[in-house]
């Protein structure tokens, strides 16, 4: 299962019309499921300017999870510390040798297809586009080993 553009526009929209509740209850997931994800998210959101970003990225990424696990049928396995990181700093450099060219064009797709319509700064945006690119990268990697 790969993500596509019609896929990544949906979970924005879902991110945005989330309650409060439902919001927390998708931290929880993520949180409990992906622990290291969540720690590394989460020293971000103890930035009081960062706090819309750490929610919007947290909450992307748990439906996105959500979604992949629906899909696939089984329960994605965890994602550790330094796997998550690794794949942040190719993305970020745009390493096409070690992640391959479509994952290098996850962070354009993700700034034009998911944070279209919200107003976060240059510093924020960037992280989102990192962040949220290597978790689906991870997430895609792994759906596809499981075959």
């Amino acid at each position: 299962m790969k993500f596509a553009v019609s896929e990544l526009k949906s979970l924005a929209r879902a991110v945005r019309s989330l309650s409060a509740r439902e919001g927390t209850a998708l931290s929880s997931m993520l949180q409990r499921r992906q622990p290291d994800f969540f720690d590394i998210i989460d020293e971000v959101g103890m930035d009081p300017r960062c706090v819309r970003a750490h929610r919007f990225c947290s909450m992307f990424c748990a439906l996105a999870f959500g979604y992949a696990e629906r899909a696939a049928g089984y329960r994605l396995p965890r994602y550790l510390r330094d796997a998550i990181q690794e794949a942040a700093g190719f993305m970020a450099r745009g390493e096409e040798a070690q992640i391959g060219r479509r994952a290098c064009g996850y962070r354009k797709r993700v700034f034009r297809h998911v944070l279209t319509h919200d107003d976060f700064d240059e510093d924020d945006t960037a992280w989102l586009c990192t962040t949220i690119s290597a978790f689906l990268f991870l997430v895609e990697r792994s759906l596809g080993r499981k075959r």
